[in-house]
């Protein structure tokens, strides 16, 4: 990994490089999009959300600008498989909303999906903003408890690079507000037994930085934290890791869902 980058003191254009991840993926992002739908739509969101199971709980990214819950459940054929619920996240998109509005969105619907599934296990998962989103929901101690853990993938945990980005154009961030909402500069939840911080081999060396940082962060306030740079996963596939077997991002995931934690 290079450690030459300094978001600090690099050029605005090499800024955005740095977070753009499509720049890096393996495949163009538009048909990873197209995937996405087309291995979500057979599933109906409420067939899928049992009660009294492990349940994995899903936050898409997007950059808080794009996506939805409808094209977030392309691992619901191996949790039928596996016989784990599985809850896709819906939030407001910006400018419609602001990432503080959809941080509380999604705290709220967290701590709804799991009261009224009453899942034996529960793992909270989210991939590049979700991640971000998931990260800051486990700082509730009325989240972090009920979890058997939490995989974050390629996710940003300082927002403040993003401010000279175009990422930026729709969500205003300034440096002060970038660092308000940014869980790597923020106390992290003493009630979070156990995370996986993920990123692809195929990404920006900013995110393999930030991915390495905040699981160092986590691992400073007690959480038991593995690191994975995942070889031939990008930005994009790695999400449909989380639930299969045979892969280090699904064994971690399944690990904690389907296992009697002790």
């Amino acid at each position: 990994m290079s450690t030459s980058f300094h978001w600090q003191t690099a050029t605005d254009a090499d800024v955005d490089h740095q977070y753009s991840p499509s720049r890096y993926a393996l495949r163009p992002l538009d048909e990873y999009l197209a995937e996405y739908h087309e291995l979500s739509t057979p599933y109906d969101p409420d067939s899928l959300r049992q009660p009294h199971l492990p349940l994995l709980i899903y936050i898409h990214g997007g950059y808080w600008q794009r996506l939805s819950a409808a094209d977030s459940l392309f691992n619901a054929q191996d949790a039928i498989r596996e016989g784990i619920s599985l809850h896709a996240v819906e939030y407001t998109l910006a400018p419609d909303a602001t990432i503080p509005d959809i941080i509380e969105e999604c705290i709220i619907d967290v701590k709804k999906t799991i009261n009224e599934l009453e899942p034996t296990q529960v793992v909270l998962a989210g991939c590049s903003a979700g991640a971000h989103l998931a990260a800051m929901c486990t700082r509730e101690y009325a989240i972090a408890s009920r979890l058997s853990g939490v995989v974050l993938l390629s996710g940003i945990y300082d927002l403040r690079p993003l401010v000279v980005t175009d990422t930026n154009e729709p969500l205003h961030l300034t440096h002060e507000s970038a660092a308000a909402i940014s869980p790597q500069l923020l106390a992290s939840s003493h009630g979070l037994a156990r995370a996986l911080c993920a990123v692809g081999e195929s990404e920006s060396s900013e995110f393999i930085r930030q991915n390495a940082e905040y699981a160092n962060h986590l691992q400073s306030s007690g959480t038991a934290t593995e690191t994975m740079v995942v070889p031939n996963r990008d930005h994009f596939n790695l999400p449909y890791d989380l639930l299969r077997r045979g892969t280090k991002v699904g064994e971690w995931a399944l690990a904690q869902l389907l296992e009697v934690q002790t």
